[in-house]
């Protein structure tokens, strides 16, 4: 027999710790790195990789995705592992399918698709419903195919149903037994494998809105529910919370919330999200300083990024975010089918209403003012295919009508299906963008991969740090970058094992040619690769040549080999992502 699996041989490694770039070879045996050296004999090993002139990193750590469902369908989580993921957290903003009782399964389907557009259909196809309660669900995951691994934090939002019931959790505060009860149920989730809570915390400004448009019920929960639940990871030692409470350019800014859950859970807690904005320089500046005093009063608090050149390419009839913008946007969102869209967008009081309402500083979260918008095919509405691939703005400017005029007139005469692109979704300002992702207590990440699929793909945001920070532009080393797309995530979540290569650890890994590590930047491919033959958007990767998950290889050039070595990991317990040494086999869940 072999005496290792694998053989990584000859590349330049980074080994995602921050200390230089070294030519080495990396041996593998049962899911570790057994060896890190030089000149190992391809002889000893049942494979070799030659990674002569490429990159060796530790596989990305992404977390925040809504991997939950697509995970089903998809063991890879695609787009994320084209692009060097290899772990993904779930459970994001509250959301998620467990705990759920029977009579409930629906609810909680038409919520996900409402506010992070998992289609219904695909759900009630993929998810097999063998689960009530969370330690139930987290066996059901252990159980399927993963080609990558996964780690869920218990949402909130589900938590808050189960205990409370829809109408309660979404219109008052926890009663104390229901407090005492949603306690005791973290609890048993984390005793299973959770790795904390998460929620969204946005008043009536979250563009995740429920089906009738009404906020979630965590946008509005009494703060000191989530407050009660922190202690519960501060008795344990362990876990980790996230929190989307920062709106760009602070339109919600609930960090006082952030501090007070830091307080009483003494964990890290995750502030989602920080984000440039290019007219507001002072704003991402301002959360980086709060983070530093947050430090320098003891709490772990870290930010979480959104820096990567990205964009939404859509339909009006698949595209909820600017619901919050004005009322009259959020009437158009949940009207939901194309006909009823149509019906509005024709109406010629409806447009005249929107153009009152029309704030273009309202528009920083859902991609930018409707000006900067981009018509990219008018499909049905002939009159305007003149104006394809030009900014809505300078259309609405030859036509000599306001935007949000000239918006609906496309809407109207195309029947909704008109395809638009965001021109200013993300900053794209390498240094403000720098700024932010070299801050000691920021994150890489927020892709939102599984969400969002007929208009954003995300799982591309390391490969767009690697070619436009560190290749490009030169702005951050490329040991640094790697610290913080795996090696600094692993140690806030407490992943013991991940993050970096060295020995003892999992091998989690990608192979890369930066030269020709890259990405189409024009537009979305679209696949119809979703249950019942639906489809999504996606981003695929150029240059990545393998990715490893616990030893085995998943991706060769952009392909699955068919293998899903994938692990559901955690922190505690006998299901904990334990710290492995020497050369012993990965151990068993």
């Amino acid at each position: 027999m072999a005496e290792y699996d694998l053989l990584v041989s000859g590349g330049t490694i980074i080994d995602g710790t921050g200390v230089p770039r070294f030519i080495g070879d990396i041996a593998i045996k049962g899911g570790v790195i057994a060896k890190i050296g030089r000149n190992i004999s391809s002889a000893l090993a049942a494979r070799t990789i030659d990674a002569k002139g490429k990159i060796v990193a530790p596989g990305v750590i992404d977390p925040h995705t809504h991997y939950d469902a697509q995970v089903h369908w998809d063991p890879y989580c695609t787009n994320s592992s084209w692009h060097g993921n290899t772990t993904v957290v779930v459970g994001n903003c509250g959301f998620g399918f467990m705990p759920c009782r029977p009579e409930d399964r629906d609810r909680y389907m038409a919520m996900m698709e409402s506010t992070e557009q998992v289609p219904v259909p695909a759900l009630r196809e993929a998810l097999p419903w063998n689960w009530e309660s969370f330690p139930e669900w987290m066996q059901h995951m252990r159980e399927i195919p993963k080609g990558i691994n996964l780690a869920a934090f218990m949402p909130l939002n589900s938590l808050m149903i189960y205990v409370m019931g829809i109408e309660a959790a979404k219109s008052r505060g926890a009663t104390d037994a229901e407090r005492v009860e949603m306690a005791r149920l973290l609890n048993e989730a984390m005793d299973a494998g959770a790795i904390g809570f998460g929620f969204s915390y946005l008043n009536d400004q979250n563009s995740h809105k429920d089906v009738d448009g009404s906020p979630m019920p965590t946008d509005n929960l009494c703060i000191d529910d989530a407050i009660f639940l922190a202690h519960v990871l501060r008795e344990r030692g362990e876990g980790v919370i996230q929190c989307l409470c920062e709106l760009p350019p602070g339109r919600v800014a609930n960090r006082d919330a952030v501090e007070a859950l830091a307080r009483a859970s003494g964990q890290p807690v995750l502030l989602n999200i920080i984000t440039p904005v290019d007219a507001i320089p002072e704003y991402h500046r301002s959360l980086l300083d709060w983070l530093d005093r947050m430090e320098a009063q003891g709490l772990n608090i870290y930010g979480q990024a959104f820096v990567n050149r990205s964009w939404n390419q859509l339909r009006a009839v698949d595209f909820d975010v600017w619901q919050s913008t004005s009322p009259s946007f959020l009437e158009f969102t949940i009207a939901r089918t194309a006909d009823r869209m149509t019906a509005l967008a024709a109406d010629r009081a409806f447009r005249a209403r929107a153009v009152g309402e029309y704030d273009p500083m309202e528009w920083a979260g859902a991609g930018g003012p409707l000006e900067t918008f981009k018509l990219v095919d008018a499909q049905g509405a002939t009159r305007f295919a003149k104006y394809n691939n030009t900014l809505l703005g300078d259309v609405a400017a030859a036509e000599g009508v306001h935007v949000v005029d000239v918006f609906f007139q496309i809407i109207a005469e195309s029947g909704a299906l008109a395809d638009f692109r965001t021109t200013m979704a993300t900053s794209e300002d390498p240094v403000k963008s720098a700024e932010i992702l070299r801050h000691r207590r920021v994150l890489s990440g927020t892709s939102d991969g599984g969400a969002h699929i007929k208009f954003h793909a995300g799982g591309q945001f390391a490969t767009d740090n690697l070619m436009w920070l560190v290749r490009d532009t030169g702005i951050i080393p490329l040991e640094e970058m790697h610290y913080h797309l795996s090696y600094l995530p692993a140690r806030v979540f407490g992943f013991a094992n991940r993050g970096a290569l060295l020995e003892g650890m999992a091998a989690d890994l990608y192979v890369y040619d930066m030269e020709a590590l890259g990405y189409d930047r024009d537009q979305y491919e679209t696949v119809h690769d979703l249950p019942q033959g639906d489809w999504r958007r996606v981003c695929r990767a150029e240059g990545i040549e393998w990715v490893v998950v616990n030893g085995e290889p998943i991706m060769k050039d952009g392909q699955d080999t068919g293998v899903t070595p994938g692990r559901m990991i955690s922190v505690r317990g006998v299901h904990a992502d334990l710290q492995l040494l020497d050369e012993l086999p990965l151990a068993a869940e």
